[in-house]
């Protein structure tokens, strides 16, 4: 579901128009999250890390109003909820597919549920389909990358957030994973990025562990 957004009354009008001038609005934000408690969690749930980071992102989304913003038929609209989308490789293969699963549940419940859906899929496109109110969640798990950028930017009215990180490391004790935000700056500035990294590490910081 979504609504249109009155833009002679929008508090962004004037930003909205400045960047609709510009052919590429995208750009590209990095930087480092803590990713510790959920390593913890997820080995005493015996969860996927992956699918569970993918999960809190996409809750984060949620939580941000400016990420639920999307163009249509030329039109600004808001949509009501952010659903997960990913790539992912089933083990013993080099192809990857793409899923987009609904944002439903507990973590625990996405993360089983979505589990056994990728665990079947045959196709390239999985899960709901291609959908706008995604963000497009990757990984490259072998590498200590710092920065990803992303194919397919060319139409400037593409808002979908994508989301990339490598794998984690460990630096003072801590396991740290970079995480690669490339947004569209008609409706994402970086007040917009820098709430996204701390309502994140927020998010992780909060999840219960066992005693």
């Amino acid at each position: 579901m979504f609504e249109k957004i009155d833009i002679n009354t929008w508090n962004r009008r004037d930003h909205y128009a400045h960047f609709k001038r510009m052919k590429t609005p995208h750009y590209m934000l990095s930087a480092n999250i803590d990713v510790s408690r959920l390593l913890e969690y997820k080995k005493e749930r015996s969860l996927s890390f992956y699918l569970s980071l993918i999960y809190l992102v996409t809750k984060t989304l949620n939580s941000i109003e400016n990420f639920h913003l999307r163009i249509l038929n030329g039109e600004v609209v808001r949509y009501d909820r952010i659903e997960t989308n990913f790539t992912h490789i089933r083990p013993g293969e080099e192809l990857f597919y793409y899923h987009t699963a609904p944002f439903e549940g507990c973590l625990e419940e996405y993360v089983r549920r979505t589990t056994e859906a990728i665990s079947t899929q045959t196709t390239l496109f999985g899960g709901l389909g291609d959908i706008p109110n995604v963000a497009y969640c990757s990984c490259a798990p072998t590498l200590d990358a710092t920065a990803i950028g992303n194919p397919g930017l060319d139409n400037p009215e593409d808002a979908i957030p994508r989301i990339n990180w490598g794998k984690y490391i460990k630096q003072d004790g801590r396991w740290l994973l970079n995480i690669s935000f490339t947004a569209n700056h008609r409706f994402i500035d970086g007040y917009h990025l820098g709430l996204f990294f701390q309502t994140l590490q927020e998010e992780i910081n909060q999840l219960p562990l066992h005693e």
